[in-house]
């Protein structure tokens, strides 16, 4: 009796500490997930109505717009899933270290690319490629472009943070 009483706590014991380590394994592991740049939260109120001229194209999917706002900029595309994304401008790669670190629609592939347009064409920033819903597809960028959230009440667009 006191033989298995024994192994029963030497077993609790054993349990007790692999839970210990995949807990700190975990927070370990998601505490590397965080951007070490982090994006400035900057106050965000926009309204969009789709029915003036300038923005009726939005209507169609695969469309965009540039607009003011955000740390470098929004984008508003209606995506192809036809769903409504505001996407901050600024790369999530050393957003805070690179003066060039903004996106633009490349139009040929459908997604954005980190760099300007001048009147030289098209300079890059970095290599970053992003969907049109933010996510990375190319690296060096590992995170997500900064989204806003999307209201829509009819044919207005309400972008906010």
């Amino acid at each position: 009796m006191v033989e298995k009483v024994r192994k029963d706590f030497i077993n609790m014991n054993k349990l007790f500490f692999l839970i210990i380590f995949l807990l700190t394994f975990s927070c370990a592991k998601n505490s590397n997930n965080s951007n070490p740049e982090p994006i400035d939260n900057v106050p965000v109120s926009i309204t969009v109505n789709l029915n003036l001229p300038t923005n009726f194209h939005l209507q169609n999917i695969g469309s965009f717009i540039y607009l003011t706002g955000g740390v470098k900029g929004i984008i508003l595309v209606h995506h192809t899933d036809d769903n409504f994304y505001a996407l901050d401008r600024v790369c999530s790669y050393q957003p805070n270290s690179v003066s060039c670190s903004k996106i633009e629609v490349d139009s040929s592939f459908l997604q954005f690319r980190c760099g300007q347009t001048t009147n030289k064409g098209f300079i890059k920033c970095c290599d970053s490629r992003f969907f049109f819903d933010g996510s990375v597809s190319q690296s060096p960028a590992r995170f997500p472009l900064k989204q806003y959230n999307i209201s829509k009440s009819g044919n207005t667009i309400f972008i906010s943070n």
